[in-house]
This record gives C-alpha cells, structure tokens and sequence, in this order.
C-alpha cells in the first residue's frame, strides 16, 4: 500500500459513523491485566525465517495483539505491515495476529521469541518501571499532550531500559492515543462533592483505587465483563471508562449521565522481539519505526475525532452529558496524588506538573 492509500485508509477511520468505528475501539477496555515481570533474554522469533536484513533474506514477523479482531488499532497496523512489506521490497512481511492473550501472556511470548512483537496497553510501566505508573493514573496531567510528553521523558528511560534488557523488547517509543477516561453514574457529578460514598467500579489498579478513595469515592474493582450486571444490580453505581467503551458496551442503558471528568487518556504501544528486530539492517529498522510512529500520530489524532461522535452518539441514546468544574476535580486530587507520589512513585508531582 502506498503512502497516499495509508494516510487515505487512516483518514477514513476518522469519518466512519455509526458503530462500525466506535465498536473496534472499545473492545479493550483499559483494564489493566496481570504481568511477569521476570527477567531474562530471549530468542530469535521461531516465526520467520532468521538472518539479518541486509543478506537478502526475508524476515517474517508475527506481532501478537491484546486488542480484539476488528480493532481500530489492530486494523492500522494490517495496513502499516503492507507499508514495511513495500518499501522493504517484501524483505520484512509482518502479520498482526489478535489471538494471543492478554498483555502479560504476549509480552512473555515475545520476551522468549515465540512471537516478534506486542501491541498493548501501560503494561510494560506496570512490570518495568512501576516508580513511574503516574504516566497513566488518573489526575495527574492537564491535557493529553502533556502525558505523551511526559512518556517521552528521561523518567522512563529506566524502565525502557528495563524492558529492553529484562523484557528483550525494544519499545516504539510513540504512545496510541486511546481516548479520554470519563465517569458515567445516576447522577451528574459536576465536582467530587457529589461523588462521596458512590461505589465507583475501577479496574484492579491499586493507585487508581488509592486516588479515587482520596477524592471519596468508594471504588470497587469488578472485572470488565461483569460491570453492565453490576450497575444493573447496583453492585456499583458508577465507573469510569472511555465514550467508545461506554457506547459499544450498552452502559448508557444503566447508566444515566456521562461527566466529562477527563481524568486519564489510555495508550496503547508496540514492541519488537530485540533479537528479531536487531536481525534487520539498519535500513529496514529505520522502516518499520519511522512509518509504525507516522501512522499511529495520524491513527490518534483520527482516534480524538472519533472519540467526540462517540459522545454525541451518547446522548443520542439518552445520557446526559455533563461538563464539570474540572479545576474542582483536580483540586481534590491533589492530597491523594502527593501521597502517591510520595510512597510509590518518582519524582514529585510538582515536578510532572512541569513537563
């Protein structure tokens, strides 16, 4: 595919209407799952054949999703692997394959060489870097270009590190922008007052359930497959996710108002197997970064259009959408997150506030 069909196709998603679009975005959720985090240096992807990109030999990449079949994400990365197999001149074909598990169990795969590559959520700052989780925990940043700046900062050069020497993965160092966290209940919540007491579902994040405690909600963590039961049943009585999530998993059935407490924007990230990425000549490397980080910043700012239909289409079906004192909000996050800060995470908060 050339370059004009690419930035075609990525443009269209962007325009798509109706729940073709919005359903391939929710299909994950956020959540974080449960990682390995152990150590130890893998081998050559057994998926292809072997040998650097400069002998003349092809290399066949297999890259495991934890996104679903159908996945926004999922589908620009079909196209970007017709982009690497043209402009390599089919010396490196990648295939995306969604069927591998969840974040832990492709990351391990990837790790031993079972596979060649990741696409998945913050897993890797979980396992690697957890000092530095405030990149993605609610409240922290003011805007999402200050989160992907601060990703790109010194601070998480340890746990790139890390990954790539414990995780033998290297890390496309170009965030996903997944869409904005907000909070849906019976109710609007236009500052933390009127959230004191609610159970709030979070996904099993301990900073995320400690920082939502100290603003006074109550969060209760419930697996995502079980949350429209669980608001249905009163189980919960709120939860926060982003608009394609609330839309694609009916909640606004349960669910009365939607707050645009924009608390957190969820990223997504692709890794390479480093034994097989380091096979490719310098000039095949250089390929598959440079077009894997144009088509994701066209992919994200595609992802920001798409989010605001969502939310249209929200109300559509009978929310309120609610604009809150968002200053409010972050005001009161402010105790919780210094104590976070303080106990779990480097540097401070006055410092990330600054990048």
């Amino acid at each position: 595919m050339s370059q004009q069909s690419r930035r075609r196709f990525i443009e269209q998603l962007g325009v798509l209407g109706g729940a073709g679009t919005l359903t391939s975005l929710a299909g994950c959720s956020g959540d974080g799952g449960s990682g390995s985090g152990d150590g130890g240096s893998g081998n050559n992807g057994t998926t292809g054949t072997s040998g650097d990109g400069g002998s003349g030999e092809s290399q066949e990449m297999l890259i495991g999703s934890v996104f679903p079949s159908g996945h926004v994400i999922n589908e620009m990365a079909k196209s970007w692997a017709e982009t690497v197999s043209e402009e390599t001149g089919n010396r490196v074909s990648v295939t995306i394959e969604p069927a591998f598990g969840g974040e832990s169990e492709v990351m391990e795969q990837t790790r031993i060489g079972s596979i060649d590559g990741t696409i998945i959520g913050t897993r890797w700052v979980i396992d690697y870097d957890p000092k530095n989780f405030w990149v993605e925990s609610p409240f922290v940043f003011d805007s999402w270009e200050q989160q992907r700046r601060a990703f790109q900062t010194e601070y998480l050069e340890d746990g790139k590190k890390a990954l790539r020497q414990e995780g033998n993965q290297h890390l496309v160092n170009q965030p996903i922008y997944r869409g904005y966290r907000h909070t849906s209940g019976k109710k609007a919540y236009e500052t933390p007052d009127a959230i004191q007491g609610t159970n709030l579902r979070v996904p099993d994040l301990s900073p995320w359930v400690n920082i939502w405690e100290g603003i006074g909600a109550s969060p209760t963590t419930v697996a995502f497959d079980e949350l429209y039961s669980a608001l249905q049943q009163g189980v919960v009585n709120a939860q926060e996710n982003p608009a394609e999530t609330v839309l694609s998993a009916s909640l606004y059935e349960v669910q009365s108002h939607y707050t645009l407490t924009q608390h957190l924007a969820s990223t997504g990230w692709f890794t390479f197997n480093s034994d097989t990425f380091s096979s490719l000549s310098e000039d095949d490397q250089t390929v598959l970064t440079d077009t894997l980080t144009q088509d994701i910043k066209e992919l994200s700012s595609s992802i920001k259009d798409s989010e605001s239909k969502a939310i249209d289409e929200l109300e559509s079906n009978g929310m309120n959408i609610v604009e809150p004192d968002r200053d409010a909000w972050l005001s009161a996050a402010e105790e919780p997150l210094k104590a976070q800060f303080e106990a779990n995470w480097e540097p401070s908060l006055e410092e990330v506030r600054n990048i």
